[in-house]
């Protein structure tokens, strides 16, 4: 019995050793992005995932698992909140009408910090949890958008009728204009104005030279359009299901993000202008005053797009995000 008893306690002792030499499976967070895993829209992204997979010291590791190739970048948020998937970085653009009625993030007049101190935030964590997803944050500003196109005008009114690639973040300011808004994912755009399907697109400032659209398009109109609309979301159930400590990692690091990105940022886009500019295209520059009609249209049409579609919610968050 004696040696029996002795048997175990050395199984029992060994086993002990083992569970301390062999710390616990990393908790996974599988994530896919709406753009390809090279774009230069994924520099503060992919600078996050790298800084939480370090400094989690393998509690946590977020996995990418592909991009629009493996979910398609309009199905995403349906997979985040279902829990295809874990975690997404995509543009609010591509969903915010099924959460607020009308997409508006591009509206904001704030940084991503200056958004944290208004309180927009916090209402934005309780709007996203109404559909089972957590806001983490938003990983990239300093970004801005232009319209693109093979249509030279000499005044914003001429752009009347020409064909123009949209999302949400455009739609409302290119019906505005009198232009025929035309809904395509990034990865179509090259050969739809290959083939005159769209006269031209709306964009951010990043990302043209890698889709290789310079060949394709001519113009750029100058005006700068919003601020870019990319949101940091995680499926409600794998957020809880974290630790406070990792949590609190991945809320500290994203704040981090975002202070630290917006100049990298504006330093990028205007490289990528220049880059646009070497490879022909060329500025299609108004007056002074078109100059302010066309920017005052595109935030009084955004504007008026989401008090239609949320009038409660509108005033609210325009004061929020025009403080």
């Amino acid at each position: 019995m004696k040696k029996i008893i002795i048997g175990l306690l050395s199984i029992m002792m060994t086993l002990t050793m083992g569970g301390l030499n062999n710390p616990p499976q990393a908790v996974e967070l599988k994530m896919t992005t709406f753009l390809p895993k090279d774009d230069v829209n994924h520099t503060a992204w992919w600078a996050f995932v790298e800084e939480v997979n370090k400094k989690s010291k393998g509690d946590l590791v977020i996995k990418f698992i592909g991009g629009p190739e493996a979910v398609p970048a309009f199905k995403q948020f349906e997979a985040v909140r279902t829990g295809v998937v874990d975690m997404i970085f995509t543009a609010e653009a591509y969903y915010g009408g099924a959460v607020t009625g009308a997409a508006y993030t591009h509206l904001s007049r704030l940084t991503p910090p200056g958004e944290r101190k208004s309180g927009y935030y916090d209402l934005r964590v309780d709007l996203l949890k109404k559909h089972n997803v957590f806001y983490l944050g938003r990983p990239e500003h300093g970004v801005w958008f232009h319209i693109f196109t093979n249509k030279s005008v000499k005044r914003p009114q001429e752009m009347a009728g020409q064909k123009i690639r949209t999302s949400a973040t455009y739609e409302p300011f290119v019906k505005a204009l009198g232009a025929v808004p035309i809904t395509l994912p990034g990865s179509e755009v090259y050969t739809a104005l290959e083939r005159g399907v769209v006269d031209g697109y709306a964009w951010s400032v990043l990302g043209n030279i890698s889709m290789g659209w310079p060949e394709v398009c001519k113009f750029i109109v100058e005006p700068k359009l919003y601020s870019m609309n990319l949101e940091a979301l995680v499926n409600l159930d794998a957020w809880n299901k974290l630790t406070k400590p990792q949590q609190i990692l991945l809320m500290e690091l994203m704040i981090e993000n975002e202070a630290k990105f917006t100049k990298v940022f504006e330093e990028l886009g205007e490289k990528e202008l220049k880059a646009m500019q070497a490879k022909g295209m060329k500025f299609v520059q108004f007056s002074p005053e078109d100059t302010k009609w066309y920017v005052d249209l595109s935030y009084k049409a955004g504007w008026d797009e989401v008090f239609k579609k949320a009038p409660e919610l509108g005033p609210k968050l325009r004061k929020l995000l025009n403080p």
